[in-house]
């Protein structure tokens, strides 16, 4: 995978871009729809959506427990 997305910064080999795919696919982040010129197109779903929010909210809370303690 290039890094275009990211000027480079971040390049993820096959292996671990499809078992991030399958194991999102497996939580129901994304669902399938259709092969296209031997390449699978994914569409997030609302779970999917919500995740990245709801992982943000988590993250923000330890940061203040962290700042809490000090």
């Amino acid at each position: 995978m290039g890094g275009e997305l990211t000027n480079g910064e971040i390049r993820i080999s096959p292996g671990t871009m499809y078992g991030s795919l399958s194991k999102m696919e497996k939580d129901g982040l994304i669902r399938f729809l259709r092969e296209e010129e031997k390449r699978k197109i994914y569409c997030i779903t609302d779970l999917g959506r919500d995740v990245p929010a709801l992982e943000m909210k988590r993250i923000e809370r330890l940061f203040r427990n962290m700042t809490e303690v000090r």
